[in-house]
């Protein structure tokens, strides 16, 4: 296992190297029911959000009834009268701190940087939804303030998504969507995936209704580019699967983010199961191939995906919820060819039915750590190297540089990585990037896509944290 040896601050502009490709470490990964030894009693299985809300350099976690503070990675206490429940950090008004904002009740809850939240959800115009279970935050129009898509979910029919633009965080304004029709949306994620600068969002929905590729045009609108992608499901009755939850990550190491449709699919073959989608990048203008289940095995009540690279080979792994009893979840090792290994038994998680899961390196010792089922599990990791990379905004754009892609070139493999919000239905992996670098021990370059357009490129050692602020 390799720790932090010391953290780089990096600003500026540095040539970019060449890297070499070495073998990775594949030695299986052992996971440690960690609750006891960090004194958590009574973690609740709800939504998963991982932040730093205290700036202490520990990051913290709710649970979607509780907020957990990390003590230097030695123990969580639960934070008694902080008021957030569901919900992922974001900092909204791009003072530092990040806030907290609750879909389900529509409650923005401002971080005071004193440890202490005040509601200040009148900022929000009234929602059209009664009843919303996911959404995303990024800054869709480039202004250097967050936006918000919410999802409208079904009580009793289907209920509209909606979309505002921050006003320098002091309002937001509603902004029509081309909508067909209403549809029962569950988890909102939200990524570049056709690296024009400005950020798309992907809505799962439920109910055999399709899912909405939301393309961002860079001027304001939003085009359905489900059809022209080719991510609209292939069935020729009509029929889509009921997606819970979606997750955007590179799974090939091409440079490109790629996306995992997390379906529920009931027996009948018509409905759509999991789905890979590679995306073919600027060659085939950024259409998707369905690589289908790439190997993993069809369970009917597969709910909640989330990405991460836990074994720190340098390529994206899928951790999947169940929540029907004879399911379980399930954790597969990528194997780089878009085919997926079962390592479930071997991990020894503690799973239980949920729709939890995120991935942070809670302890900072370089391999990611799985919040699941109310259960932390502690990674021992392994011999591999990696990097770690935090951005910063600053007063150029959104303080949490969500959007922003990063980039790591190992020899001929471009690994990137991507800060978001959420991810699958509603939880958040910590917003610190993540890159497994297998047996490579040596610099590497880094090359830093920001939200407003501006690269970076410098390189930088392996086996530590990057903290990297526009310049």
């Amino acid at each position: 296992m390799h720790r932090i040896s010391r953290v780089v601050v990096v600003s500026g502009f540095i040539l970019i190297g060449s890297g070499s490709a070495a073998r990775a470490d594949d030695a299986p990964i052992v996971f440690e029911n960690a609750n006891e030894s960090l004194g958590i009693s009574g973690m609740a299985a709800g939504n998963a959000a991982w932040g730093d809300y205290d700036h202490d350099g520990w990051v913290d976690v709710t649970d979607g009834a509780n907020l957990w503070r990390n003590e230097g990675g030695k123990r969580f206490v639960k934070v008694e009268g902080s008021g957030l429940s569901y919900g992922s950090w974001v900092d909204f008004d791009n003072d530092g701190h990040l806030d907290f904002y609750m879909w389900p009740s529509g409650k923005l809850m401002r971080n005071k940087g004193d440890g202490t939240f005040e509601d200040v959800s009148g900022r929000l115009p009234e929602r059209p939804m009664a009843n919303s279970r996911g959404a995303a935050w990024a800054d869709f129009n480039n202004d250097g303030f967050l936006d918000l898509y919410l999802g409208g979910y079904e009580e009793p029919g289907y209920l509209p998504d909606a979309l505002y633009f921050s006003e320098q965080a002091k309002s937001f304004r509603p902004v029509a969507l081309p909508h067909e029709k209403n549809r029962p949306a569950r988890g909102i994620t939200a990524a570049d995936y056709d690296n024009d600068g400005d950020v798309d969002i992907y809505v799962s929905n439920y109910r055999l209704e399709p899912n909405l590729l939301w393309r961002n045009d860079g001027s304001g609108a939003f085009p359905d580019a489900r059809d022209q992608a080719g991510v609209d499901g292939d069935d020729p009755l009509g029929a889509w699967g009921h997606t819970i939850g979606s997750s955007w990550g590179d799974l090939d190491n091409d440079g490109d983010i790629d996306l995992f449709a997390g379906n529920f699919s009931h027996p009948a073959d018509y409905q759509d199961r999991p789905k890979f989608y590679e995306n073919l990048g600027s060659k085939e203008a950024y259409r998707f191939k369905d690589h289908q289940m790439a190997g993993m095995r069809w369970q009917e009540s597969y709910a909640h995906p989330t990405l991460g690279d836990f074994d720190n080979d340098g390529l994206l792994d899928l951790f999947f919820t169940c929540v029907y009893s004879g399911d379980k979840p399930v954790l597969y090792r990528n194997n780089g060819d878009w085919t997926f290994t079962e390592v479930t038994a071997a991990s020894k998680l503690t799973l239980a039915n949920t729709y939890q899961g995120a991935w942070a390196d809670f302890d900072n010792d370089g391999d990611l750590d799985l919040l699941t089922g109310g259960v932390i599990h502690r990674n021992p990791g392994n011999g591999n190297h990696w990097l770690r990379v935090r951005l910063d905004g600053g007063s150029a754009m959104n303080r949490n540089a969500i959007g922003a892609i990063a980039r790591v070139r190992v020899g001929d493999r471009v690994i990137a990585r991507h800060v978001e919000s959420t991810t699958g239905e509603g939880s958040q992996n910590d917003m610190t990037l993540h890159f497994g670098l297998g047996g490579h021990d040596q610099p590497v370059p880094l090359i830093i896509s920001w939200p407003n357009g501006d690269r970076q490129e410098m390189v930088t050692p392996v086996n530590r944290l990057v903290k990297i602020a526009h310049p």
